[in-house]
């Protein structure tokens, strides 16, 4: 007890306590253990938890009494009363090895647009479509026999037992919610489930910047005069698993031209009450960002508009000429100095060099090879004329070896050499045109015998 004593005091830097007998010595035996126990238990709630999972070993707390046998290590020198306890070594923190959890990876999720895309709504019937229906639990009206209908040229199919009833323009769920309203007064609570079969031919016209701009008639299977469509149906005979999308029917088209603007494509879409609904695109960002949402599904009776462009970088069309829209090959011509001069048909972005060697290379002696004309047109009917000074080692550049558009035209012309002594044959062409007809002259003479004799 003494022992323990001694500890506290020396905890709270209290000089020892004197030795008191009897019921002074209970006295401060109790009151010693109550501060005892109350610093414990204060040591023990301030240990932290890291301590408890790895344990370090803590110095044993010297006093300043003499040794007994229960105590496991040697005391320290007692302290001088109202001296300050001599400052315990510190102990070294055992390292520990800390092992980082690797970062997820990171997600963003972009809200969906604002405005939706009114266009993209479901499949309308219209005349010449197929439709089967299936009505719960009346087998004898339902099926590929009984319950197959043809959409009329009125738009309007006959039903058994209801009559007719115009479906021209409806969704699938909007067919069959009349369905249903006309066979209410012979079944009860019928459940109607309506499907296509067989879709009629879409009827679409492209104008603008287009290839063969025109009139297009398409059928799901393949089978028409200007194919849009993947040729091949479903297994059960159905629709065709592919509708024709703007950059289809510019593909049936033969492709944009040159001066098409991309960023302000039209779809005029004719609706069934008689208006029409105007559906501008932006073809650009689908070629700069893949934006699906701009090759939109094309519907009966659409017209897609291609608008001029009034300005055209060459950045810009090295882009839209790898487009799988644009035309896969491209017209030059090639004149002057070449073994073979004409019109060429390459890649498109074929550059200027590659072209070059395709008619021949340069004609030597006779080329001018440092440099070469390029005409180009534009959109406005007018031409660019310019000079490029030819590198044929260099890659695609817009200084000396720009990639070629549609209907461009290289001029080799002649080098100093050639051009002086073209000149001068065509001085000396009459001279020599005189002196052959007198050469001549003298030979049909000289043939005869006439000078001789």
């Amino acid at each position: 007890m003494s022992l323990r004593v001694s500890w506290v005091e020396a905890r709270f830097n209290r000089p020892p306590l004197p030795v008191m007998s009897g019921l002074g010595v209970l006295t401060s035996g109790i009151l010693t253990a109550g501060i005892l126990t109350t610093v414990a238990t204060i040591v023990t709630v301030t240990v932290p938890i890291a301590s408890l999972a790895n344990p370090v070993p803590q110095p044993v707390p010297q006093s300043d009494l003499p040794s007994t046998s229960a105590q496991t290590t040697p005391a320290t020198p007692a302290s001088a009363p109202g001296s300050q306890p001599q400052a315990q070594p510190a102990q070294a923190i055992p390292r520990r090895g800390v092992i980082l959890t690797p970062s997820a990876p990171t997600r963003t999720i972009i809200p969906p647009p604002t405005t939706a895309f009114p266009y993209e709504e479901a499949y309308t019937l219209g005349p010449g479509d197929e439709i089967q229906l299936e009505i719960f639990d009346v087998p004898e009206l339902s099926g590929a026999t009984a319950g197959r209908y043809i959409v009329q040229l009125d738009g309007s199919i006959n039903l058994t037992w209801a009559g007719t009833i115009s479906v021209q323009g409806l969704t699938l769920k909007q067919a069959q919610d009349r369905i249903e309203a006309a066979y209410s007064p012979f079944i009860r609570d019928p459940l109607v489930t309506a499907s296509v079969v067989n879709t009629r031919s879409l009827r679409i016209s492209l104008a603008g910047e287009v290839k063969r701009p025109g009139a297009y008639v398409i059928s799901p299977e393949g089978a028409t005069d200007n194919r849009i469509l993947v040729e091949g149906t479903s297994a059960g005979g159905g629709v065709a698993n592919q509708w024709p999308t703007v950059t289809k029917a510019i593909q049936a088209a033969g492709g944009i031209t040159q001066f098409a603007d991309l960023r302000r494509v039209q779809v005029r879409r004719p609706l069934p009450d008689g208006s029409l609904e105007v559906i501008d695109l932006n073809l650009w960002e689908l070629l700069r960002t893949g934006e699906l949402a701009q090759d939109i599904r094309l519907r009966d009776r659409d017209t897609l508009l291609i608008p001029t462009a009034t300005t055209l970088n060459d950045s810009e069309a090295l882009v839209i000429g790898g487009a799988n829209f644009s035309p896969q090959t491209i017209r030059v011509n090639v004149i002057g100095e070449v073994p073979t001069p004409g019109v060429i048909e390459v890649p498109a972005n074929t550059p200027m060099n590659q072209v070059l060697l395709a008619a021949g290379g340069f004609l030597r002696p006779r080329a001018r090879t440092s440099e070469v004309e390029l005409i180009r047109l534009n959109s406005n009917g007018t031409a660019i004329r310019r000079s490029v000074s030819m590198d044929l080692a260099a890659g695609i550049n817009d200084a000396t070896n720009p990639a070629l558009r549609d209907y461009d035209t290289i001029i080799v012309s002649r080098n100093g050499a050639t051009t002086a002594r073209d000149n001068v044959d065509n001085v000396l062409a009459p001279v020599d045109a005189i002196v052959g007809v007198f050469d001549t002259f003298f030979g049909v003479f000289d043939t005869l015998g006439i000078i001789n004799n």
